[in-house]
């Protein structure tokens, strides 16, 4: 039976946060959403330290950067903080540790109490981080947090809604009414970063996806982390059909750009239906011939040589469901 569209589950998480304000969100379809203060602190000082980035800009001639209302919120709340000795300390952290933004976030959620061992590189900055805390208590994050919180709510229930479509069009892709997320994805929405950019990192066996506030890059980003296991395990049981595939594999992974991100035929095929499968329910279903030949380019340019393979796969699948017609179509797919 069809689960309702645009339901879900709010529960209250964070300390500090207003009662009327969930920190947690659960779709029906078991995307969790949460709005984590770890996060918000850590970017909070990115943004107060200079952080600007920013792909959204207004037209020409000055191409200004588009922040969200949240960000402008917090960038003008935090003006006063700028003199602060804790964001002079902060800044140094930054200027001395040129790790990668998914290292800090990596290194700021592995410092909630009960938190899974991090990466060696996240743990060696964590023991970095004392200054956040600090500016923390001196900017009164904790106060601007709950002042936001309400519309950080709004922003996760947006994104909710739209998943729950998406999801919904996953099942008819796929032929498959149960499909469910799986549980090891958690979607840190961060309206202090730009629209459009997406963090993602593991910890403790948990993928993390810390999506800026522009829907469209996040859907498609958590779409994927949430096919990406089924797809793996369909593929791994029916890859043994796929003659012509496992053929062009053995061509494609003379490449070291390939190998590099996917380490056999397997990896590579799983990824390219995996992103298929999102691409078909971010349409809805379908797709125009246009959308179709822009996504083959956009996965070509980062080395996916299957993306047209993948939708063929789609086309020919007609009802039922995928996992069951799988070895009969990759029997028959070509690159």
């Amino acid at each position: 039976m069809a689960i309702a569209i645009a339901t879900f589950t709010l529960l209250s998480g964070l300390a500090g946060a207003p009662g009327d304000a969930p920190m947690r969100l659960v779709t029906d379809h078991g995307i969790e959403l949460s709005a984590n203060e770890e996060v918000f602190t850590l970017f909070a000082a990115l943004n107060a330290a200079g952080y600007a980035e920013e792909p959204k800009r207004k037209g020409p001639p000055l191409n200004a950067p588009v922040f969200h209302p949240i960000r402008e919120d917090v960038r003008e709340a935090l003006r006063a903080a700028k003199s602060t000795s804790s964001l002079t300390a902060v800044r140094k952290v930054f200027e001395t540790h040129p790790e990668t933004i998914a290292t800090y976030i990596e290194a700021a959620l592995s410092m909630a109490p009960d938190a899974p061992r991090p990466s060696s590189a996240a743990s060696a900055l964590a023991k970095k981080l004392a200054p956040l805390g600090d500016f923390r208590s001196e900017a009164s994050l904790a106060t601007v947090f709950d002042r936001v919180a309400g519309d950080q709510r709004a922003l996760m229930k947006e994104l909710a809604s739209a998943l729950e479509k998406d999801l919904e069009a996953v099942r008819k892709v796929l032929g498959d009414p149960g499909f469910r997320a799986p549980r090891a994805v958690v979607v840190v929405p961060n309206p202090l970063d730009g629209h459009g950019l997406v963090r993602r990192l593991t910890l403790g066996g948990v993928t993390y996806l810390v999506v800026g506030p522009g829907l469209d890059e996040a859907r498609t980003a958590i779409l994927q982390a949430a096919l990406e296991p089924s797809m793996s395990a369909l593929v791994a049981t029916s890859y043994g059909r796929a003659g012509k595939l496992s053929r062009s594999w053995s061509t494609l992974k003379t490449s070291k750009r390939i190998t590099r991100r996917w380490p056999n035929g397997k990896a590579y095929l799983a990824d390219a239906l995996t992103h298929a499968v999102a691409h078909r329910a971010r349409a809805g279903g379908t797709a125009t011939r246009d959308a179709d030949e822009e996504f083959v380019d956009v996965e070509a340019k980062d080395g996916m040589r299957w993306a047209r393979t993948a939708l063929k796969i789609l086309d020919d699948h007609g009802s039922g469901k995928l996992a069951d017609a799988l070895p009969n179509l990759l029997a028959k797919a070509s690159p």
